[in-house]
C-alpha cells in the first residue's frame, strides 16, 4: 500500500478527503522515484477512484515499466469524507477536532490520542458536522474491509501474488487501526510503502511508512 504523491491541496495544507486535486511537480517526482526504486513485479494494481491515486499509479507503472497492468479503481478505497471541513485549512479542522476531544492544541492531541486516534478523529468530525455530509467511522471501516475482502478474493490463488494498492494517508492509517493499531503512524509520507501480507487466512503488517524505495529511485 502506498500513499499518493503530494497534491495541490496538500501543498496548501487544506483538508482533502473526497475532494481532489492534481499532483504537484513534487508529487509527480516522488511517484516517479518510487516507480524507479520498486524492484517488485506486480500481478495487480488497485487505486481509489480519486484522480490523485490514479495519477500516482500511472507514474509508478510507467517508471517501473509495468504499464501492461490494468488499474482497478475502487470507490471503497477512498479517503475519509470530512464533510463540511473539506477544503478548509488543516489547522482549522484539527484544532476544532482536538478541542472537541478535550485537548488544548493539535500537537497535544496528536501526541496523546493513542492507537485508536484516527477512529477518534473520524468520530469527532462526524459529530461536529451538522451538515451530515461526513462519513462515520463505522461506514468507513465497513467499506475499507469490503475493499480488502474484494482484493483478497480476486487475487488469492495457487501461487504468491504481489499487489500494489495506491490510496490515501488516513485510509492507510485506518487499515492499521483495524489490523495493527500499535503500528499507526500519524505522519504517513507521500509515496511511502506500508506492506501487508495475507497468508493462511490472516493478515500481518510487515512494515509501515517505508521510504527506502523512494531513496533507491532517486539514485537511478
Amino acid at each position: 500500500m502506498t500513499r499518493h504523491g503530494k497534491t495541490l491541496l496538500n501543498t496548501l495544507e487544506k483538508v482533502q478527503g473526497w475532494s481532489d486535486s492534481p499532483l504537484t511537480e513534487e508529487g509527480r517526482n516522488v511517484a516517479a522515484y518510487l516507480g524507479r526504486g520498486l524492484d517488485i513485479a506486480f500481478d495487480a494494481v488497485y487505486t481509489s477512484d480519486r484522480g490523485r491515486t490514479i495519477e500516482t499509479a500511472d507514474i509508478i507503472l510507467t517508471e517501473s515499466k509495468q504499464t501492461h497492468l490494468k488499474k482497478n479503481s475502487l470507490l471503497d478505497l477512498r479517503e475519509f469524507c470530512f464533510g463540511k471541513f473539506e477544503g478548509t485549512p488543516n489547522e482549522e479542522m484539527f484544532g476544532t477536532v482536538m478541542r472537541h476531544l478535550g485537548f488544548e492544541t493539535t500537537e497535544e492531541g496528536m501526541m496523546n490520542l493513542g492507537p485508536k486516534g484516527f477512529q477518534l478523529v473520524a468520530e469527532a468530525v462526524s459529530e461536529l458536522d451538522e451538515t451530515g455530509l461526513s462519513e462515520s467511522w463505522a461506514v468507513m471501516e465497513a467499506r475499507l474491509l469490503r475493499a480488502l475482502d474484494q482484493m483478497i478474493e480476486e487475487q488469492t490463488g495457487d501461487f504468491e501474488k504481489h499487489v500494489l494498492v495506491v490510496t490515501h494517508g488516513m485510509t492507510i492509517n485506518s487499515y492499521l487501526t483495524i489490523l495493527a493499531p500499535e503500528l499507526v503512524d500519524p505522519f504517513i509520507e507521500n509515496a511511502s510503502i506500508t506492506k501487508m501480507v495475507y497468508e493462511n487466512g490472516e493478515i500481518r503488517v510487515e512494515s509501515v511508512n517505508d521510504t527506502h524505495y523512494i531513496l533507491a529511485g532517486q539514485k537511478v
